[in-house]
């Protein structure tokens, strides 16, 4: 006896006049290791697994020696603890059913750089002094720090707004504490009367996650509300807005509209002169009358007072009684030459719902927070402040980015079960064996579970791109299932009807092994096809680049899987039953019918392959002429268009352009609501003029369902309004384009010039 028989029989001292002998267990060392996890197939040989005690017994009269790969080693081991494997697999989908409910959930990846904003108030500047006096010393200050790509800046009457681009992979509050070190230099270059400039709250790409507009109930007697917009605006400042920036994961609240409320001191020149006062002295005794002065402490050997100037004022009559000068022994108090009353203070904005009055405050999230988590406890501190405001007050939420997330969600889940339930369609008339039917199935579930796991590994977050790449998987993660299952299979069935049956698990092994290489080999060449997509920087990599692990994640768990359970799952199910001797009627019909074509193309080689290079050709003459876009459409039903009127048009006129749109669509069947924010609310990042307004508009099911002939239409009445430039496109691609582009538009011209 020769090979590697004679090998075994000299390692494992074996007299060769025996005519059998077992070979116990893996990685034995008293056999070397060529022979490590392979199968003799000899007369009198057999193959014992010392773990399933399960013997496999050959009577083949030759041998055949399977090469000792590490993917035949996971086989043999699969099969041979199949039900170890199976448990493993049950333990480990409940881990991920506990693991994967914990991952952030966003409507995209994050798309953009780390992003700095610097805003400066500057009262009574128009937009040219702030562009050079503020905007100008910023932005030198600013260049030079270390990672910074671009700087741009916004310039309006009274406010500047600088944003800061840094490196993909800077870390934000790094970034955020190089720019507050070079404000320093900046702070000494600017101007008196402006304010000290401020770095907005860090908030992520897609930063607003809510939206609420507040209305009075006008139904009383006289028509009018107790409740007025000064003390409806002054509520929502004092209640809401704390409430809800104590929420973790808030970063900024944003409020629309409504009257500021202020102590005002309208002074009477008539008055000044009568008395002698100057302007100047009533400025000073304003500044003088809110404050308290420190007077020391008084201290006795048993006691210490603290000793104070009481200047601070309770309430308008206070202020009105504050002392301005004195003449000839008498006071002049500030009720004396001016009018103390409270105010609204200039509006540099305003809101609107339905053509009525409202304010409209916006919920913005930092970064890295999971906007569903967010959302749902803002929607629960919400509900607490709703109960301590007046009754005539009514809340609605206009905006809330959670649905797009439960409709991306939905959409991908649906995509998943309509994509098993056509794999399982097809599968049936094939294969006609619920066992195999119920092995590709399982293995797609797994495959695409395991993907999940892998990506929350990864750090990636559940959004429409990573879910997308798993759809988008589904057929090339069942291949390696239904190629393993099928062809176990057909061993099965043609080892049944054979004069010499071998042992079924090794049946079910060498079916696994005969597919391996080449299912592992196309695996390979689906990783290397892909591969290009994780060469693309900046934006496209960062959104592109999820979508792409998200289908190598669910082909790598597909090619796990194929190795594991579904082997496991092919030694338990199949090998039990009767097998027919023939393939189903559907699979004979196609093969009949795919032979003549693989018989021609062999013999015409030369035609197909001429045939294929012609149509590469014109392949490649039509891509020139398709239309190209970044990204396809989103089909939002949430809409943010922006109004624009003639520079130097005020808030009144913007007012009343965006009252025609309300009016006009409030009652259309086709929009759930329509929302107007004009100018621009304090701390917003959009340094927009009193002549912009964004014109938020909810478009309902029924719109839904023709959106570009509702699109069309809106269009048309935006286009009615005289002096106005309209631009309508959706929540998504207006934050989009503003914060990578920092413009509204898609196409936009930016002229420079000389300083």
């Amino acid at each position: 006896m020769a090979g590697p028989i004679a090998q075994i029989r000299q390692t494992v001292a074996i007299p060769d006049n025996t005519q059998g002998f077992l070979l116990y267990g893996t990685r034995s060392p008293l056999v070397p290791p060529i022979l490590d996890f392979i199968l003799i197939l000899y007369p009198g040989v057999i193959l014992e697994d010392s773990v399933a005690r399960t013997v496999l017994r050959c009577n083949c009269r030759s041998h055949r020696q399977i090469e000792p790969t590490m993917l035949n080693s996971i086989l043999q081991w699969s099969i041979a603890r199949r039900w170890m494997v199976v448990l493993g697999t049950v333990l480990l989908v409940l881990w991920i059913g506990r693991t994967v409910p914990q991952m952030p959930l966003d409507v995209l990846p994050a798309f953009a750089p780390p992003q700095v904003e610097i805003q400066t108030e500057a009262p009574g500047l128009a937009p040219e002094e702030v562009e050079s006096l503020v905007s100008l010393p910023i932005e030198s200050a600013i260049n030079g720090t270390p990672g910074v790509t671009t700087v741009r800046s916004s310039s309006a009457a009274g406010i500047s707004v600088v944003r800061v681009v840094f490196n993909w992979g800077t870390d934000l509050f790094q970034a955020r504490q190089l720019v507050t070190e070079r404000l320093q230099q900046a702070q000494g270059k600017l101007p008196q009367g402006v304010e000290t400039p401020q770095i907005s709250p860090p908030t992520s790409p897609i930063a607003t996650i809510a939206t609420y507009a507040f209305t009075r109930d006008r139904k009383q007697s006289d028509g009018t509300s107790p409740t007025s917009m000064m003390e409806l605006r002054r509520t929502i400042d004092w209640q809401v807005t704390n409430r809800l920036l104590a929420v973790p994961g808030v970063s900024q609240v944003l409020a629309f509209g409504g009257d500021v409320r202020q102590f005002q001191v309208l002074v009477d020149p008539v008055q000044l002169k009568a008395f002698n006062v100057s302007l100047e002295d009533v400025t000073e005794a304003v500044k003088a009358a809110n404050v308290n002065a420190p007077g020391g402490y008084i201290i006795t050997p048993d006691k210490e007072t603290l000793v104070r100037g009481i200047g601070r004022i309770e309430g308008l009559e206070d202020l009105k009684r504050s002392v301005v000068t004195a003449r000839k022994g008498t006071p002049v108090r500030l009720s004396d030459v001016a009018d103390v009353r409270i105010g609204a203070a200039i509006q540099r904005g305003n809101g609107s719902l339905n053509g009525e009055p409202a304010v409209i405050m916006s919920v913005n999230k930092q970064p890295l927070m999971d906007t569903p988590t967010v959302t749902r406890a803002v929607e629960a501190a919400m509900k607490e402040v709703e109960a301590g405001l007046p009754p005539d007050v009514k809340v609605k939420r206009t905006f809330s980015q959670d649905t797009y997330i439960e409709s991306s969600v939905e959409n991908v889940r649906a995509a998943l079960i309509e994509g098993g339930i056509i794999v399982a369609l097809v599968l049936i008339p094939f294969l006609m064996n619920w066992r195999m039917l119920a092995i590709c199935l399982v293995a797609l579930a797994i495959s695409l579970l395991l993907g999940l796991l892998l990506l929350s590994g990864l750090g990636q977050s559940l959004n429409t791109m990573t879910l997308g790449g798993l759809a988008v998987a589904i057929g090339s993660a069942v291949d390696d299932a239904i190629v393993d299952a099928e062809n176990v299979y057909r061993s099965l069935r043609e080892n049944e009807h054979s004069d010499r049956p071998r042992p079924l698990l090794e049946v079910v092994l060498d079916g696994c092994q005969e597919v391996r290489d080449s299912v592992f080999g196309a695996t390979l060449i689906t990783i290397v096809v892909f591969a290009p997509i994780f060469a693309l920087t900046g934006v496209e990599g960062s959104i592109f680049s999820p979508m792409g692990l998200g289908y190598l994640a669910a082909v790598l768990a597909s090619s796990a899987a194929a190795l594991t359970i579904t082997p496991a799952l092919c030694a338990i199910l199949l090998p039990h039953g009767h097998l027919p001797e023939r393939e189903p009627q559907v699979a004979r019909f196609f093969k009949a019918l795919y032979a003549p074509w693989l018989n021609f193309s062999i013999r015409r080689s030369s035609v197909i392959l001429a045939g294929a290079i012609a149509l590469l050709i014109a392949a490649l003459l039509i891509v020139p002429t398709l239309g190209r876009i970044f990204l396809p459409e989103f089909q939002e039903q949430t809409l943010v268009n922006t109004l624009s009127l003639y520079p130097g048009s005020s808030l009144n006129a913007t007012d009343r352009a965006a009252y025609v749109m309300e009016d006009v669509l409030k009652n259309d069947p086709d929009f759930e609501y329509v929302q107007v924010r004009s100018g621009r609310a304090l701390g917003d990042g959009d340094a927009a003029g009193v002549n912009l307004a964004h014109v938020d508009i909810g478009i309902s099911d029924r719109g839904m369902q023709q959106r570009d002939k509702t699109l069309e239409r809106l269009r048309e009445e935006f286009n009615k309004i005289p002096g106005a430039a309209p631009s309508v496109g959706g929540f998504i691609t207006h934050r989009m384009d503003e914060v990578l582009s920092g413009v509204r538009s898609a196409i936009a011209v930016k002229i420079l010039a000389p300083i």
